[in-house]
């Protein structure tokens, strides 16, 4: 391999990276506006104990998940 396939392979990988703690965030924030709604108006016939399990699972994956996904692909500084 060529020193120009290892940039492309690390920008590949730092774009694949970028996109999945976005997904969480938008995942995250699915299921906390689901959660408000079910337990505001019980919307989708859901009980109100689900809106909140799916509001405590939106917090998590909206604001933990991005920060612990961050800190372990997080690079080392290069020599």
């Amino acid at each position: 391999m060529t020193p120009h396939d290892d940039k492309a392979r690390d920008d590949t990988q730092a774009q694949y990276r970028f996109l999945v703690i976005n997904l969480c965030r938008i995942g995250g924030a699915i299921m906390l506006v689901i959660g408000l709604a079910v337990i505001a108006r019980q919307a989708f016939g859901l009980p109100i104990a689900a809106g909140y399990v799916l509001f405590l699972i939106g917090m998590f994956a909206f604001l933990l998940v991005p920060v612990f996904l961050a800190k372990k692909w997080k690079s080392k500084p290069q020599p």
